[in-house]
């Protein structure tokens, strides 16, 4: 379907708006974006503090942000997530929620190894944990984009499930990047990846029994729990920033108290509900011991066949370098990053002719491994291409920018709590107001017009931050701009572009194309932020960085959104031509 291709029905209500998010499976999508956003700062933004602790090398630590690769190359694997059923697993769950449940399986096994890894003993091992929950994150982001968009009735149900799906993702990233962090600070690093593990064992087990009687309830209590506890985190870090007396110190500190409570008494509900969940059992579901355990047994299975792939590949590539006689410099990488960011355009357009070629019976079309792919391109033709470089460029002023903004805090004379205050525990909540704004534009104003909006905010929300480093550090209230300017542009943008992607999406093949989508729009952004510290360099005098030297960063940064404003303009030129040929093999259901 085109994203111009929106009914000519009546705008919606404010109150039918709102209802939307009231239906039972956009609140499941806000427990599914807190299992997707929980893993996201644990293998680089909280374990990095863990690491400089640990004093390991700066430029290694920053090497841990390139697993988030994981998510650009999950095309590779989205096809077998796509058509394989999960033995055991399959038959209690469906398809969608079986693959989804590995993954949690998966992230949880994952952060475990973590918590009882040392990176003052062996970087390896915490590498590989790092790097698996990553993967696992990456996979369950399949499941879940695809689940999302089958359960969606129309456009704009998908838009209020992408919002819903926001909310939960930010909850999951305040509970990481917040919570963890405290936790670490009372008892330990290990500790925390413990408690975050338990924390998505919980979630799946809240996704597992969602559908039954007193599922949904389940799900609330766990929400309302962990609202309240990264709302309380949130009071009690501002707390102690507030001087440790006074009215206000007291009033932040009996919220926090009051908030824990309010978690305590949830804890209990949620584990009353899940206690009557899982005494039912719902229609149409064949449970049994047997099939729980041969499904864990594959889940246990597939995390180790990965681990296993993955030291093979940390061992070979340096000893193949080695060989070659390889060792580039920096600058050397920041040039092989933008040709890699570029091959993928370079292939499509070369394949794009080819594809167009075959019929409409065309068995290429329909074939389980690489029909997904063959599909997209023979339905839009040259179109696609319009798609691919509209979608690579839309958040890649944001991605790029995003790396050195903490960088540049601290350059500017910021201390670690004010940053942490400030970005850490402020920043994501903001976030909400973009995302609410998103949800509510798409279904006012047509997901077209909130594409451009999406597109000029995200570019403004930049620019501010060329603005926050010619400002003095002795105030927080500068901080306080830029991060809500740029959390909410952030959040706006983010929303309606995952709209806007679902909208393309042929629900033949809805996991693996929408696959396609987010590799695209991550791989191209993401190899380029690498070289972002080169960036810096070369725009500072002398060998450091500089203020100035970040001031023109960042409107370079911005100016890379540009592009996106203009080729918002142009989503009507990337209608398909062709019909949706059939499937040969029929979409799993919403409510797999």
């Amino acid at each position: 379907m085109s994203v111009t291709a929106e009914r000519d029905t009546p705008s919606r209500s404010l109150r039918d708006a709102l209802a939307l998010f009231a239906q039972p499976k956009t609140a499941m999508m806000l427990v599914l974006g807190f299992t997707a956003g929980l893993p996201f700062l644990l293998y680089f933004s909280a374990l990095s503090v863990w690491l400089e602790r640990s004093e390991v090398d700066t430029a290694i630590i920053g090497f841990f942000s390139w697993f988030g690769l994981s998510y650009s190359f999950k095309f590779l694997w989205a096809p077998l997530v796509d058509r394989f059923n999960p033995p055991g697993l399959t038959g209690i769950f469906g398809r969608r929620r079986a693959w989804i449940f590995v993954a949690q399986i998966g992230l949880a096994m994952a952060m475990i190894g973590v918590g009882f890894s040392d990176p003052t003993q062996n970087l390896s091992v915490t590498a590989l944990f790092a790097f698996l929950i990553a993967f696992c994150s990456a996979t369950q982001d399949i499941g879940i984009d695809a689940w999302r968009i089958e359960a969606a009735d129309d456009d704009d149900e998908q838009a209020s499930l992408a919002a819903a799906y926001q909310y939960g993702y930010k909850v999951g990233m305040v509970i990481s990047g917040g919570v963890a962090l405290v936790i670490a600070g009372i008892a330990s690093f290990q500790v925390a990846y413990w408690a975050m593990a338990g924390t998505m064992a919980l979630a799946a087990l809240v996704f597992a029994v969602w559908d039954r009687k007193s599922g949904m309830q389940a799900a609330a209590a766990a929400g309302v729990m962990l609202l309240s506890i990264g709302l309380a985190s949130a009071f009690g870090a501002f707390a102690s920033i507030s001087g440790g007396a006074g009215w206000l110190h007291g009033g932040l500190k009996l919220a926090e108290y009051a908030l824990y409570c309010v978690a305590g008494g949830a804890a209990l509900g949620f584990a009353w509900f899940i206690f009557k969940a899982l005494m039912d059992q719902p229609e149409g579901t064949s449970f049994s011991a047997s099939g729980l355990v041969l499904g864990i047994g594959f889940a246990a299975a597939c995390f180790a066949g990965v681990a296993l792939l993955a030291i093979g590949f940390g061992l070979g590539l340096p000893r193949l370098a080695s060989l070659l006689g390889f060792a580039p410099d920096r600058g050397d990488i920041a040039k092989i990053a933008v040709y890699v960011a570029g091959t993928p355009l370079i292939l499509c357009t070369i394949a794009i002719p080819l594809i167009r070629r075959f019929s409409k019976d065309s068995p290429h079309l329909q074939n389980p491994a690489y029909g997904a792919f063959v599909d997209f391109f023979w339905r839009h033709g040259w179109a696609a291409l319009l798609i691919l470089i509209f979608v690579s460029t839309y958040r890649l002023s944001d991605i790029v920018m995003g790396i050195m903004a903490k960088p540049a805090y601290s350059a500017m004379g910021y201390t670690p709590a004010d940053i942490g205050i400030v970005s850490g525990t402020y920043g994501p909540w903001i976030v909400f107001v973009g995302v609410a704004l998103a949800g509510l534009s798409a279904l006012k104003l047509g997901l077209r017009v909130s594409l451009i909006i999406g597109a000029i905010v995200s570019v403004l929300g930049n620019v501010i931050f060329a603005w926050l480093v010619s400002q003095s550090a002795d105030s927080l209230f500068p901080l306080f701009v830029a991060v809500t300017a740029d959390n909410i542009a952030g959040g706006y943008a983010g929303t309606i572009f995952i709209a806007f992607m679902s909208s393309f999406v042929n629900r033949s093949f809805a996991g693996t194309q929408y696959a396609i989508f987010s590799s695209v729009w991550s791989l191209g952004p993401k190899l380029i932020a690498g070289t972002s510290g080169v960036m810096v360099a070369s725009f500072s005098a002398g060998d450091e960085a500089t203020l100035g030297g970040y001031s023109t960063f960042f409107l370079v940064a911005a100016g890379f959104g540009l592009p996106a404003i203009f080729l918002s303009f142009l989503t009507a030129m990337m209608k398909p031509d062709r019909e949706v040929p059939p499937a040969a093999v029929a979409r799993p259901g919403p409510a797999e």
